[in-house]
């Protein structure tokens, strides 16, 4: 009687979602407190003096992108207190809020079971925790280009009155602008459902207009004409080569992966080796299934896909706001062949019944142990699930690089940060969180990303009010004109030929001592002391406004 009550209630419309999101709130909110990625300490600095000043402030700069997010952050510190897992909660909320919103529309659009399965597969996917726990704005981008596309999807249908289509369009364009707004990969998502809805469109034109065969023909060759024709007309203008150099333009960090087309591609195959390789039959089944959810869910899904694939910056976050639609993919196209196992257990229960005299609760025990088995070795063959429990639990995986703690590094390098002249830091953000200290950033790769007024050594990144360097020979002045010094940073640092190269160790080693960090850590640190010196060359004059104990 209770476990049909429960089951009742399980089963409710409404408490689905809610199941849906409760589980997906729970899993990504494990160890949510553990040590951060760079780009995540924008938000959780810039947000501490949000609410106070009104303005994002990092030390004597401002960081101004994704300010909603940084905002989110702000109100969380207000309601759970400032910390690392208070900063990430928005992006916990927004990404469990983001499956509940799936699994409500393949519900309706394609059945409970196939919800379910597409909810499954996205809240357990690695790429779906990644940015779960990253106190970053693409959690934001997702939910907002998947709540547009929806809006699209409706405002497509063609039972809807002209009223209803305005109301949806009017949203599509906020939700689709604000996700845009917040990351520009979300422009790969937009062709995707360009090219849905002109195929929509089209079908529907020409449906309507009754089109000949021949006149079908020649709609085709006319298109195309169209559309070169809109191509070579941008050439005067520059306009493609400005979108060709923004679509290649890799920074230094991760140049080395901007020819890498199958970058995405060798992750999906690592970690979903089955759903991948099967992945066109179950767009198929998908469409077979309900052809217009499925064909909206291809066209977004393949269009980002290969077009980040074949782009310069590379990163599996920046297709996160794809995900959602591969889920489908997979969720609507496994439903399908649900029946197929039921097919399958009922020939074996039969094969058994003509071959084995067991008795018949028995051979249904074999029956569901044989289909079970089975199901269960193709999830654990696709290791998704290992990879997503090692990012929760913070487990480095062998191709990983460890993550930095500087928390446990604190203790060691107190004297030094209280006590140096200058601190210099090829990480600085983790520095100003954890020591509350970093003078000098050393990065030719940040260096780049400074404001074009900005780059030369010792130009101002706006982001952190702090001066940049480069050279080697920059390094060597700080070190020239400061008595007391200190460098830091991850480990993963020292040795990197675009950071710490050898010509920087050799001049490193031959004016700094090593100073003892915790293993833990996975920093390195370096320091230099000695008597005060009358005289320096002249250009220490100008280099002392940069000490933390000059500001």
């Amino acid at each position: 009687m209770m476990l049909g009550s429960v089951d009742r209630w399980i089963r409710n419309p409404r408490v689905e979602p809610f199941i849906v999101f409760s589980l997906a709130l729970v899993l990504y909110c494990i160890n949510l407190d553990r040590s951060p990625h760079p780009d995540e300490l924008h938000h959780v600095l810039a947000a501490q003096h949000l609410l106070e000043t009104g303005r994002p402030l990092i030390g004597e700069g401002e960081y101004w992108r994704g300010i909603l997010h940084t905002w989110l952050v702000a109100i969380s510190y207000e309601t759970l207190g400032e910390g690392l897992a208070s900063a990430r909660a928005p992006s916990v909320l927004l990404a469990a809020s983001g499956a509940a919103v799936l699994f409500v529309w393949v519900r309706r659009e394609a059945g409970r079971l196939a919800a379910w399965l597409s909810a499954v597969l996205f809240i357990s996917s690695p790429f779906t925790i990644e940015i779960a726990q990253f106190s970053r704005f693409y959690a934001l981008q997702l939910v907002s280009f998947l709540l547009g596309a929806i809006c699209v999807y409706y405002a497509m249908a063609a039972t809807a009155s002209l009223r209803r289509r305005l109301i949806y369009c009017v949203l599509a364009l906020g939700l689709l602008a604000l996700s845009t707004w917040l990351q520009s990969t979300s422009l790969m998502g937009l062709v995707g459902l360009s090219v849905w809805i002109f195929v929509v469109m089209a079908l529907k034109f020409m449906a309507e207009l009754r089109a000949t065969q021949t006149t079908r023909n020649a709609l085709v060759p006319v298109l195309v004409a169209a559309g070169a024709f809109v191509a070579l007309a941008t050439i005067p203008s520059g306009t493609i080569y400005d979108v060709w150099h923004q679509y290649r333009r890799s920074m230094l960090f991760n140049a080395h992966s901007q020819d890498e087309f199958w970058f995405y591609h060798v992750r999906f195959l690592i970690f979903y080796p089955t759903l991948w390789s099967l992945v066109g039959f179950l767009a198929a089944f998908a469409v077979v299934h309900k052809a217009r959810l499925a064909w909206l869910a291809i066209a977004v899904f393949s269009s980002s896909f290969v077009l980040a694939s074949f782009a310069g910056p590379k990163a599996t976050r920046y297709l996160s706001f794809a995900q959602p639609f591969l889920a489908i993919l997979w969720g609507v196209g496994l439903a399908y062949l649900v029946p197929t196992l039921g097919r399958l257990a009922e020939a074996t229960q039969i094969r058994l019944s003509a071959t084995l005299a067991l008795p018949r609760r028995l051979e249904s025990m074999v029956v569901v142990t044989v289909v079970g088995s089975a199901v269960a070795i193709v999830i654990l063959m696709n290791p998704f699930w290992i990879r997503s429990a090692t990012m929760i639990g913070d487990i480095t995986m062998p191709f990983e690089k460890p993550s930095s703690d500087w928390r446990a590094a604190r203790a060691a390098l107190a004297p030094w940060t209280s006590d140096a002249d200058i601190m210099i830091t090829t990480e600085e953000l983790g520095a100003i969180y954890f020591l509350g200290r970093s003078d000098v950033r050393y990065s030719p790769s940040k260096l780049l990303e400074l404001r074009e007024d900005q780059q030369f050594e010792f130009g101002i990144d706006y982001r952190t009010g702090r001066p940049v360097i480069s050279k080697p020979e920059s390094m060597r002045r700080l070190i020239e004109c400061f008595d007391r010094g200190l460098i830091v940073g991850p480990i993963e640092h020292w040795g990197n030929s675009n950071l710490i190269n050898e010509p920087v160790q050799a001049m490193l080693m031959a004016h700094t001592t090593p100073i003892g960090v915790p293993k833990e850590s996975h920093l390195y640190a370096r320091g230099w002391h000695r008597e005060p010196r009358q005289t320096k060359p002249d250009y220490c004059a100008d280099l002392r406004r940069f000490s933390a104990r000059r500001r």
